[in-house]
């Protein structure tokens, strides 16, 4: 089978020192790709790599060619919007700095278009940022770094059936500590430990990997 996505990475380095190395992974099919490890293991410097955001030694390939920032959709952990921007306004900035953007008005999320953000809760900038970044097409990987955190329980179903929906037709990675709600989902699993990534078995549950007997 041909592989769609072939990271082989020598050295993720931040502030010069060596954070993770020796990462070879093969993605041969779309699917739910999960990120799992404790705090402090590199599963955030790992994704931001991918985004060309942290450095790296080695190569990371789509379909036989580099892998660009620009066909990656990105939802870090903690997000950073304009205060004094309304919703709206947020939306049509971020559109003019993407080719991806398709004129879409869909939204994952309802919101009130016309409030400023800073009048926002944390749960709703993430919702308003999430909408603007997911209102692109034509992306080759979407990587979601602990999308749930801060949004309420029924915004985390909401946004865990799109990202499932995403996977069908796409490549999608996700790192997330609430392991019950995406396990069940994953195509691959993957462990950030002792500065190296590594494929578990399907059948292994992570909690193994967390839990001592």
């Amino acid at each position: 089978m041909r592989i769609m996505l072939n990271l082989n990475i020598e050295t993720i380095s931040y502030r010069k020192k060596v954070i993770l190395k020796d990462i070879k992974i093969s993605i041969l099919q779309f699917g739910l790709y999960g990120f799992f490890g404790k705090n402090g293991e590199g599963k955030t410097t790992f994704l931001k790599s991918l985004c060309n955001l942290v450095s790296y030694k080695g190569e990371i390939l789509l379909s036989n060619h580099i892998l660009e920032p620009n066909m990656i959709a990105w939802i870090p952990t903690e997000i950073n919007v304009y205060d004094y921007l309304t919703i709206r306004e947020f939306h049509e900035f971020y559109n003019l700095s993407s080719r991806n953007y398709i004129g879409s008005n869909k939204n994952i999320f309802e919101l009130d278009k016309n409030k400023l953000l800073k009048e926002c809760s944390t749960g709703t900038k993430k919702k308003a940022y999430i909408n603007a970044v997911l209102q692109f097409s034509d992306y080759k990987l979407y990587i979601f770094d602990e999308p749930f955190n801060g949004l309420d329980i029924e915004s985390n179903y909401i946004l865990l059936n799109q990202i499932i929906k995403l996977s069908k037709n796409n490549i999608v990675f996700i790192s997330s500590h609430i392991i019950e709600l995406v396990e069940p989902y994953l195509d691959k699993k993957y462990i950030v430990k002792n500065q190296t990534i590594q494929e578990v078995e399907q059948q292994q549950e992570l909690k193994s990997f967390f839990i001592d007997a």
